[in-house]
């Protein structure tokens, strides 16, 4: 059984990737335990798309308070990591305030890593000092005109002052290669240095703050039976009006664009699976296009959202191995990390429901709990297997350039 640890403050958050069933398991954690939701899903941020960003129904939310759901404008950009987890914090005081237990869901597992590791997210603008953080970009080009030159070049000088924040990007990686650069132009320190500081003084605090103390719920679904649901899924987005939906945000980027307006199409809920593959098909439309050739526009439109879906969950689930279970062992706290086994769609309540109920009332109570790899088989073999291969993922990559193939290639470094 689990060591005791007192939940003072209690918070739980439930992780995983698309289709794993997070947004039903939040709802009947919440009805069972008083509890209200804050989503940390950055597209079902934006209100007025509840099929594209794939958002829980009212009816499904069965009177749950939700909080950070559907509430920005399409046209706004997406909210950082500062500005989730600002949120999210002064969220969880008040639901606590309340006597309600906080629950955070979603699939932005950045969010979801910064609210629970804070500083974590290296090279943040978060994270940076003051003297760059509230610089415009034309300021520091025009001080410093090396930042306006080829990426190779700006890797250069990078490699020459900050070797140690060099060997973090990829040569290609120009943005962040950059603002490396920059902070170093603007304060005269390393970020290296400066991010190394943090990481001390983040360790501090935690060394001072106590045991860790969030429940996390792991929702896992293997990997065939998982692709099978997600394309399922396509199918229904479609039929509950998808298609509507993208017209009418292809519509409002018409009219932005037509009025003079300025829109990044790099970020926000342009960059939302389903709008990108879609656009040659409603471009397509509005140029009258022959039936036949819109017909197939439409066939590889949804054949690529079907496609980036399994790519994103493929996404979230490398990130949970090499990020998440990486920080929880960094914390000593994979005994608050529990993997939910939601393969079997028919046996949600007994295999997910259930089992997460009964860890989350005794977390509560402050009573012994199972160990995370008692719950199930598969629970015990992936966390396992993580710990079995817990050398390859915290091992460092640097990015060596194949002379031969002309290829940048990631390989290990120690």
């Amino acid at each position: 059984m689990a060591s005791l640890r007192p939940s003072r403050q209690p918070l739980v958050a439930i992780i995983g990737t698309t289709g794993t069933g997070k947004s039903d398991l939040a709802v009947d954690l919440a009805v069972r335990f008083n509890g209200e939701i804050i989503n940390a899903d950055a597209m079902q941020m934006y209100k007025g798309l509840p099929v594209i960003t794939n958002q829980i129904s009212v009816g499904e939310q069965r009177g749950i308070p939700h909080h950070l759901l559907s509430q920005i404008d399409p046209l706004q950009p997406t909210w950082t990591n500062g500005l989730f987890v600002r949120e999210a914090q002064r969220l969880i005081k008040e639901i606590r305030s309340r006597g309600k237990l906080p629950i955070v869901v979603g699939g932005t597992l950045y969010y979801v890593h910064a609210l629970l590791f804070d500083g974590s997210l290296i090279g943040s603008n978060e994270t940076e000092p003051e003297e760059i953080r509230f610089r415009s970009q034309e300021e520091n080009q025009s001080q410093f005109p090396i930042l306006d030159k080829p990426t190779h070049v700006i890797f250069k000088r990078l490699r020459e002052v900050d070797p140690v924040m060099a060997e973090r990007w990829h040569p290609d990686d120009r943005r962040k290669i950059k603002r490396s650069l920059e902070i170093y132009l603007t304060t005269g320190k390393r970020a290296s240095d400066i991010y190394a500081e943090q990481q001390e003084e983040k360790q501090a605090v935690s060394d001072t703050r106590g045991h860790w103390e969030t429940l996390v719920f792991w929702t896992y679904s293997e990997t065939d039976t998982l692709r099978e649901r997600l394309s399922q899924r396509v199918v229904k987005m479609v039929q509950s009006g998808l298609m509507d939906e993208i017209k009418a945000l292809h519509c409002r980027l018409r009219e932005c664009t037509e009025r003079g307006g300025v829109v990044d199409r790099s970020r926000g809920i342009w960059q939302s699976i389903g709008f990108k593959q879609m656009e040659a098909f409603l471009n397509g439309e509005l140029n009258m296009e022959p039936p036949e050739v819109l017909d197939k526009k439409k066939e590889v439109g949804l054949e690529d959202i079907n496609i980036a879906t399994r790519q994103y969950a493929r996404y979230q689930l490398r990130w949970i191995r090499q990020r998440t279970l990486k920080s929880f062992k960094e914390h000593n706290a994979m005994d608050l990390l529990y993997l939910l086994d939601s393969t079997n769609a028919n046996e949600f309540s007994a295999n997910v429901l259930h089992p997460a109920a009964d860890i989350c009332r005794q977390y509560l109570a402050d009573e012994e709990r199972p160990q995370p790899i008692e719950i199930s088989d598969t629970a015990r073999e992936v966390l396992t297997a993580y710990e079995n291969e817990n050398g390859l993922t915290q091992t460092s990559f640097k990015v060596k350039k194949c002379e031969i193939c002309d290829m940048n290639l990631p390989t290990p470094g120690f």
